[in-house]
């Protein structure tokens, strides 16, 4: 049995001022050829399908799009919530899309339904695990579900008032993490050794390499992230939240590993530079499993572009290029209104400007047309974390992205 195992799709993201929903377009059509091209036999998507707890109808649109296309395969496909994804909106429609054998988890009380598909069947023997059997081969796979809980959630269910006054943020990480491990161990419970089995979860595990600006911590600073010995002992554990494609050991003595198969499409400044992929597992009962990273097309990079003056700035955006721009100056304090609009005009994509001197000082002279280059959120997320020392929390930024984008911006996706 062949798995595809993607995740963080972001679906309704911008970068800076630009929608990424024509680039999110083409990689659906591209993760499709995959599956024909590879044979694969089941889809599973750890988390982040989209970017906000709101979608934009292009996004949600362009979701239920690819979750068509994928169950003309007559394949499962697998949906596990993140932490950019509202539990209300996926469960919503979940009346329809389990029509088309697609099964979401979108808290960790899901449970789809008992169901024969043709191709496969469906069964779930316990909140947050599904038994899927292949009927072509006789192969069953028992899966393991944990979606991304929520900051309010782990207040209810982790941590009360008591524990928060009195314990340190040592205690409370080993308190999460150690939730986290019992959570998954209720599930796992019901692998066997003539089924394969697959765990899935949306967080970060201890050891994980993350984006600086891309993945947004689950607590304030990142402090709790799952130990690797209260991951389950799975075949194959595919994870979602961490942008960067990689493999984290797991378990007592690092016997297993875990798989952040990335984002699809480079979403800040800090993914810029490594390759963008999917994984794809071929599972067996009772043997280890052969995994494979396919590395997926960029089409429009980002890349950071560090020039010492605007007028070495001005020559570099002559040139052509395809790539979303950050542009850097080092050696100017200043940057006139007439070199921001021939930068644009010479340039397009654009999604900032920073002038940093050697003192780390940053002088801008702004006007309408350079607060145009500016990305909002980084410099929204600056100027709050300025003004109250800390980070601003996903939900905060969550609004801010809803005011910032207005019914004309998304028509215009």
């Amino acid at each position: 049995m062949k798995l595809l195992h993607t995740a963080d799709w972001h679906l309704g993201t911008y970068l800076g001022p630009y929608s990424r929903i024509d680039e999110q377009r083409l990689f659906l059509t591209n993760l499709c050829r995959i599956v024909d091209e590879r044979q694969v036999d089941m889809v599973l998507i750890a988390g982040d399908v989209f970017d906000t707890a709101n979608p934009s109808a292009a996004a949600e649109g362009l979701f239920y799009t690819a979750m068509a296309d994928l169950a003309q395969r007559k394949i499962p496909v697998i949906v596990v919530a993140g932490n950019h994804d509202s539990a209300e909106r996926l469960l919503a429609p979940i009346p329809m899309v389990s029509e088309l054998g697609v099964l979401v988890f979108a808290t960790p009380h899901c449970r789809p339904a008992t169901r024969d598909y043709g191709d496969f069947a469906v069964y779930s023997p316990a909140s947050a695990c599904v038994e899927i059997t292949f009927k072509a081969s006789g192969e069953s796979v028992v899966l393991a579900a944990l979606p991304f809980v929520s900051e309010k959630r782990l207040g209810e269910v982790i941590f009360d008032e008591d524990a928060i006054k009195n314990k340190g943020e040592a205690a409370m990480q080993r308190d999460y993490s150690a939730k986290i491990g019992t959570l998954f161990a209720r599930s796992a419970a019901f692998f066997r050794n003539d089924a394969i089995s697959i765990a899935a979860g949306h967080f970060h595990i201890a050891g994980g390499e993350s984006s600086r600006g891309a993945e947004r911590d689950i607590l304030l600073g990142g402090s709790f992230a799952v130990h690797p010995h209260d991951m389950p002992d799975a075949q194959y554990i595919a994870m979602g939240h961490l942008h960067r494609s990689q493999k984290v050991k797991c378990g007592a003595d690092g016997e297993n590993v875990a798989y952040y198969a990335g984002s699809p499409l480079p979403y800040s400044l800090s993914e810029q530079g490594y390759p963008k992929a999917v994984y794809i597992a071929d599972l067996a009962a009772g043997r280890p499993a052969d995994v494979e990273k396919v590395l997926l097309d960029c089409p429009k990079p980002i890349e950071l572009w560090e020039v010492k003056t605007a007028a070495d700035a001005l020559l570099r955006c002559a040139e052509p290029s395809n790539a979303y721009k950050y542009i850097r100056i080092t050696e100017e304090a200043t940057l006139s209104p007439h070199d921001i609009k021939e930068m644009r005009r010479l340039a397009a994509d654009i999604v900032a400007i920073d002038i940093s001197t050697d003192n780390n000082a940053v002088v801008m002279n702004l006007d309408d047309d350079f607060a145009k280059l500016l990305n909002p959120r980084e410099e929204f997320a600056n100027f709050y974390a300025k003004t109250h020392g800390i980070q601003p929390k996903p939900e905060v930024l969550q609004i801010f992205s809803e005011i910032l984008h207005t019914p004309d911006d998304e028509e215009q996706e």
